[in-house]
Order: structure tokens, then C-alpha cells, then sequence
């Protein structure tokens, strides 16, 4: 399906490949280190981080102090505490693990639009 219009007035045509990059004002040199990322555990406030590890360790804690009286009753319960801090640990693991996902496919769907609207697939 051929254009009646001249190639000077389809100038897509002319650049060949380069027809759907959007043009870049400026190109960071190759070599440049990307800029650096903010550190995650300063993002982090105390109160969260005690919540999501410190509740934990300190039922693992009272669990292996409950065991270390000895009796039937204190290594059951002892057990349970352990098992009750690392399933909280886990639970809490999973879903920043679920959260970091989330983003993820949120910043691949925005980097889709990006796709469509300038045909160029962005950089970060």
C-alpha cells in the first residue's frame, strides 16, 4: 500500500528505523554510573522494622527461654512461641514480597504506555 505523497513529505520514511524514537535532548555518556539509589533501610521507620522483626525474635526469644525450664509443658509451649514468631516473620516476609511485585508490574505497565506512546521503550 503505497503513499501518493512524496517521500520529502512522509519525512518517517527518510529515517528509516529511527522513525519512532522520540528525539533525546540529552544522551547521558555510555560510561556514566546510573545515579545512585536511595538506601532502603532509611526509608524504613524504626516502629516498622521493630513490627516486622523485632516482634518476631522476641517470640522466638520467650519460646527458647520457655524450653529452657525443661518440663513437658514448657517444651510444648516453648515450641509453639517459635513457631508462632517465625510464621509472623513469614507472613510479614510475604507480603513485601507481594507488595514488591505489585510495583514491579505496575512500572512494566507503565513502561508499556510510554512504549506506545513514543514507540521507544524508556530506560529506567
Amino acid at each position: 500500500m503505497a503513499s501518493e505523497l512524496p517521500k520529502r513529505w512522509r519525512p518517517h520514511v527518510a529515517r528509516g528505523p529511527a522513525r519512532a524514537r522520540a528525539p533525546r535532548l540529552h544522551s547521558p555518556p555510555a560510561h556514566a554510573a546510573p545515579p545512585p539509589r536511595e538506601d532502603r533501610r532509611a526509608r524504613v521507620p524504626r516502629l516498622l522494622r521493630f513490627t516486622r522483626h523485632g516482634v518476631p525474635a522476641l517470640a522466638v526469644l520467650a519460646g527458647v527461654i520457655a524450653m529452657g525450664f525443661g518440663t513437658t509443658t514448657s517444651l510444648i509451649g516453648g515450641a509453639g512461641l517459635i513457631g508462632a514468631g517465625l510464621a509472623s516473620w513469614l507472613v510479614a516476609w510475604l507480603y513485601r514480597v507481594g507488595v514488591e511485585g505489585d510495583r514491579a508490574r505496575d512500572a512494566e505497565e507503565r513502561a508499556r504506555r510510554e512504549f506506545e506512546r513514543t514507540g521507544r521503550w524508556p530506560d529506567s
